[in-house]
């Protein structure tokens, strides 16, 4: 009974794991600026200039390392996001 439980709850863990590893958005950056991306637990991710990708889902903190811009927010799993050039400031924002 006791390796059943032990069982159980690594199936458990495992499979609760995979669902919150799979939850992304989707981000579009229409700018000239290569972001560098942490969001939810994932850190290190790429978000080049005029490219679309995909991102964890959750708090959002982004910086393009040669001009300093930064981008800040949040996203939802499934969420689409874009990031805009507004008169030489990144702006991220919902689709």
């Amino acid at each position: 009974m006791k390796t059943f439980a032990i069982i159980a709850a690594f199936a458990f863990a495992t499979i609760t794991s995979a669902a919150v590893a799979s939850a992304n958005c989707r981000i579009h950056n229409d700018t000239g600026w290569d972001f560098k991306v942490e969001s939810g637990n994932t850190f290190n991710q790429s978000v080049s200039a005029h490219s679309t990708t995909s991102i964890a889902a959750g708090k959002i903190i982004g910086k393009d390392e040669k001009s300093g811009k930064t981008i800040s927010g949040s996203c939802k799993d499934g969420d689409s996001l874009e990031i805009k050039d507004d008169h030489g400031v990144p702006v991220l924002s919902v689709k």
